[in-house]
């Protein structure tokens, strides 16, 4: 298909460039669309007891449908056509839509098998005996998600379901409900809007599948459905975001029930819910506005087999509810559990933590930390510090990968001392700035010494579950180094990486190898890892650079990459207070504004402490205020860089002594860095000038 123009039109592109896949799909796609049935799919079809089609009645509204028949009812004369010698079953839309000329979708799928085909084309004939299709676009689909069953026939067919009850509404009645509730399959009609002759266009139809539960039910008009990881073509998707209308068909397997839903699409791309919903990309939402309920219509019969495996790695709403109401705990300290120790190296030991009360963890970003509080026996005061979160998200538990420092470091001597599995620690949700940026297709350079390995290990992982999902890898160049075999972590693990994927390059360096040390097998390099060492070992690129280490690392590489030209938003680094702030690093979110501070009494409200006091500039920070007021107020590194002191503002605003490092969610401010600010001229807080915090 490589002369031939484009099988994607605009709304599937427009999806796909949104998602940094357009140009390989675009390679690929034109290797398996084709403009013809091969020989192979044409057996298919002859192998089917139904064929799903999707069709779009007068008003403009798409539907799904199901046709059955004895196997061989659909043939195939030509690589071109496609003969359907059947006609819609009692109450399904198709009997309204199925005209010559009209455009159809089809999705021929085997459930015992998991097979499936997808074609587009055009009713070239309608008679008493069937319909006939020209094939407009055809290419075999992924099994992903589809629940197998061994279809059976209820005889004779042809004559079960000739007097099933109808029923039709312009809402989901509880029955309907009901029925959608349960669904672990769906089938979803959609259709490119524009009339021009783009032989990308027409209608479309194509399978859903998931965990019983998947469709939640929102009210009577609407529902959600998680949308996972697919082939990156997004028909369904690229054909809502031009025309926002679908048609939905619900088969109850178990009763032969019709549930015919058609109304309005919309694509969730953002928001907390795609967060929490462990696999999902983005939600589809529907609000219908057509209901047709058809019962004991199929003459089929479905036992059913196994569900998809691919489900064991996604989520649930009943798990998406539950992170969503964990995140709202994501400022105070929860009881975690440690539940197993693993030795990384001679100085690095890596910490497993789940929560003590069982609910689910806070989600997190690959390179993000976890504020940690200790109780040591004999202080009077708790340690509050901050580790970095050593694995990519996975749901059920937390890997902190703490450093010995020795001498006085209390915090990480204590770890390594005290801390065994059953110990039980307090944490705050994850947080910080010095993430991954997943949404560019730069290949990654991830710099690390000692133990700032390990937000690059999380990064690491985090791209490489990526690609395994996707099966677009992204470029990683890992650069670590340490003074031996012994004091280095993760190294059998990085190994592993680079064997599994070519495009994951691992460099390892040692200042110091030991005597079991081999260059060539244990280490790569020796001496430290510098910038003419980069020049020399990284392919001529344009990078995204990841930086961790020692403060001296670190501003050595940002100086040595910057003097060569890389532009400083392209450098990302752990930053662990103002003496490792190089250069750029991005403006802060939520209510920052940059003019002189207060000087005037600001009445300050801490509304969980029920507290009120007046601040004044002698007293300065809002971190120092609510200290002066007996409040217990979260913090570590009181420079606005780790996030501990993020806490909710309820109304007013602030004004930061110097733009904070961390960024914070829009209605959080860093107390530990802020001053209120007055009104000036306006009234809030209910009638005051000043602010309220939650706290």
């Amino acid at each position: 298909m490589a002369a031939t123009p484009s099988p994607f039109h605009a709304g599937e592109k427009r999806v796909q460039e949104r998602l940094g896949v357009a140009d390989e799909i675009e390679a690929f796609a034109r290797k398996v669309v084709r403009d013809h049935l091969p020989d192979q799919h044409r057996d298919f079809y002859r192998q089917l007891p139904f064929l799903i089609v999707g069709t779009v009645d007068d008003r403009g509204m798409p539907w799904a449908s199901l046709v059955p028949g004895d196997p061989g009812f659909i043939g195939s004369p030509d690589e071109r056509t496609l003969g359907v010698a059947a006609l819609p079953l009692p109450g399904d839309p198709l009997n309204e839509t199925l005209r010559a000329g009209a455009e159809i979708g089809v999705l021929g799928i085997q459930l015992e098998t998991r097979r499936r085909n997808r074609l587009t084309g055009r009713i070239a004939r309608k008679d008493d005996g069937g319909f006939t299709i020209a094939v407009g676009q055809t290419f075999g689909n992924c099994p992903q998600y589809i629940q197998t069953r061994a279809v059976q026939y209820r005889p004779p067919l042809g004559v079960v379901g000739k007097n099933a009850a109808i029923s039709r509404a312009d809402q989901i009645d509880a029955r309907a409900q009901d029925m959608i509730a349960k669904a672990d399959t769906l089938f979803i009609a959609t259709a490119y809007a524009d009339s021009t002759s783009d032989w990308a266009n027409g209608a479309d139809v194509s399978h859903r599948g998931g965990k019983p539960g998947f469709v939640r039910i929102e009210d009577e008009q609407s529902f959600v459905f998680p949308d996972f990881y697919g082939n990156n073509h997004f028909n369904t998707v690229g054909n809502i975001e031009l025309n926002p209308k679908a048609g939905f068909l619900f088969p109850d397997f178990a009763t032969g029930d019709l549930l015919f839903v058609s109304g309005d699409a919309e694509i969730v791309w953002e928001g907390p819910e795609v967060t929490a919903f462990k696999g999902a990309q983005r939600l589809i939402r529907c609000r219908a506005r057509s209901v047709i309920h058809v019962e004991n219509v199929l003459p089929l019969t479905f036992a059913f087999g196994e569900f998809s495996p691919l489900l064991d790695h996604v989520g649930s709403w009943e798990d998406a509810a539950a992170a969503l109401a964990a995140d709202k705990e994501r400022n105070s300290y929860i009881a975690y559990d440690v539940f197993d120790v693993q030795r990384e190296s001679d100085v690095i030991a890596s910490y497993y933590l789940r929560r003590a009360d069982g609910k689910a963890l806070f989600a997190h970003d690959p390179g993000q930390f976890l504020p940690i509080r200790l109780n040591i026996p004999g202080d009077d005061d708790p340690l509050i510090r901050t580790y970095t979160i050593s694995d990519t998200s996975n749901g059920e538990y937390f890997r902190l990968s703490v450093k010995r420092e020795g001498g006085d470091a209390r915090a990480s001597n204590y770890f390594h001392d005290c801390i065994t599995a059953g110990s039980r620690i307090a944490a705050m949700a994850p947080r910080g700035k010095f993430v991954l940026d997943r949404t560019s297709e730069r290949p990654v350079v991830l710099l690390s010494a000692g133990v700032g390995v390990t937000p690059m290990i999380a990064m690491a992982n985090a791209i490489m579950a990526e690609g395994r999902k996707t099966k677009n890898f992204r470029q990683v160049y890992f650069l670590h180094g340490t003074q031996n075999g012994r004091s280095h972590a993760f190294a059998e693990h990085v190994r592993t990486l680079a064997a599994e994927q070519e495009g994951f390059v691992a460099h390892i360096c040692y200042s110091r190898p030991g005597e079991d040390d081999e260059l060539g097998i244990t280490h790569d390099f020796e001496g430290r890892i510098d910038i003419e060492l980069l020049k020399n070992t990284l392919p001529f690129d344009d990078y995204d650079f990841y930086l961790c280490g020692p403060e001296g690392f670190m501003r050595s590489l940002f100086e040595g990459l910057t003097g060569l030209g890389v532009r400083p938003e392209r450098i990302h680094y752990e930053s662990f207070g103002p003496a490792t702030i190089f250069g750029p690093s991005g403006k802060p979110g939520g209510q920052v504004h940059q003019t002189t501070p207060q000087s005037e009494p600001v009445p300050v409200r801490f509304s969980r402490s029920d507290v009120e006091i007046m601040w004044t500039a002698d007293k300065g920070t809002l971190l120092e205020l609510a200290e002066a007021a007996g409040i217990d107020a979260p913090f570590s590194c009181r420079s606005g860089v780790c996030g501990t002191c993020a806490t909710r503002l309820q109304c007013g605003t602030v004004d930061y002594i110097e733009d904070p490092a961390n960024l914070h969610a829009d209605d959080e401010v860093l107390i530990c860095c802020s001053t209120p600010r007055a009104a000036i001229g306006n009234e809030t807080c209910g009638g005051k000038t000043g602010l309220e915090l939650e706290l």
